[in-house]
């Protein structure tokens, strides 16, 4: 079998079947079998915003299109991106930003990762990742962007939503040979048109190379450990999970109701 490169989401979804968070049924079937996991009314939106501040399809390779009312008319939440749109280019013309490539996919022989924007700011070298949420100023959720939760670098939650810019980082030291090249996140909110905010990543050398150990172990265990593990080995069936799983027609260790789970008091 092919060996699989491991891509920040990858390295999440194995976090997340570690802590029993995430089925690795699934995580087989998306990254071994390529299975494609259905998209929600939120991912489209994104899909399409993303689309018009880059010009690069989604990895379904579906092209997006916006989705209208009965009248022919944009509904409420893609004007609002219609708006922040024209905030992106706004950005990308008054900080003076030259979008050099767009969609550049890192040739590693280990680890994968596509930017969504590489550019020329201020006569350096940058990514520019591209992100739209419906929890700008969420602290509390772990898809949330409130600066408050990256006060703390060694914050679970944190260290979440800025893996991507730590891969793509050591991405550009291993093939561009560019030592901690500057990474931006654009986060634009999907429910005040108004609400924009700029994170630039800041990554110490020695963060860089812990992640790279933990790419180098997870590349060895995903490929010759998880691949092998028998099915009930991998299966952590959840309610909910199971639900909203594109396997669960199928699959013999889906629940359609919740485990009994022990509490104890002593």
């Amino acid at each position: 079998m092919k060996k699989v490169k491991i891509s920040q989401s990858l390295l999440k979804a194995l976090y997340n079947f570690k802590k029993g968070e995430e089925c690795g049924i699934k995580i087989f079937e998306q990254y071994v079998n390529g299975l494609e996991t259905p998209s929600s009314e939120a991912m489209d939106l994104g899909n399409w915003f993303e689309y018009q501040c880059t010009g690069q399809m989604p990895r379904s390779g579906i092209l997006p299109v916006e989705k209208k009312l009965k009248g022919g008319g944009l509904s409420a939440e893609y004007r609002r991106m219609e708006v922040q749109v024209k905030n992106f280019n706004r950005i990308i013309d008054r900080y003076e930003i030259r979008i050099d490539e767009t969609g550049y996919v890192f040739n590693h022989d280990k680890y994968s990762g596509i930017t969504d924007i590489n550019a020329t700011w201020d006569d350096e070298l940058c990514i520019i990742d591209v992100k739209s949420t419906g929890k700008i100023d969420d602290k509390w959720s772990e898809f949330g962007w409130h600066e408050d939760k990256f006060e703390n670098p060694d914050n679970p939650i944190a260290q979440y939503l800025t893996i991507q810019a730590v891969q793509y980082k050591l991405l550009a030291r291993e093939e561009w040979g560019i030592s901690n090249i500057p990474f931006y996140f654009f986060v634009f909110s999907t429910t005040d048109e108004n609400s924009v905010k700029i994170y630039k990543v800041e990554v110490d050398e020695d963060r860089l190379d812990k992640h790279k150990e933990q790419l180098d172990f997870a590349y060895n265990y995903f490929n010759n450990v998880f691949v092998n593990l028998p099915k009930e080995q991998l299966a952590f069936p959840n309610q909910k999970r199971c639900h909203e799983c594109p396997l669960n027609q199928n699959c013999s260790y889906k629940i359609d109701v919740p485990l009994v789970r022990v509490i104890q008091v002593s």
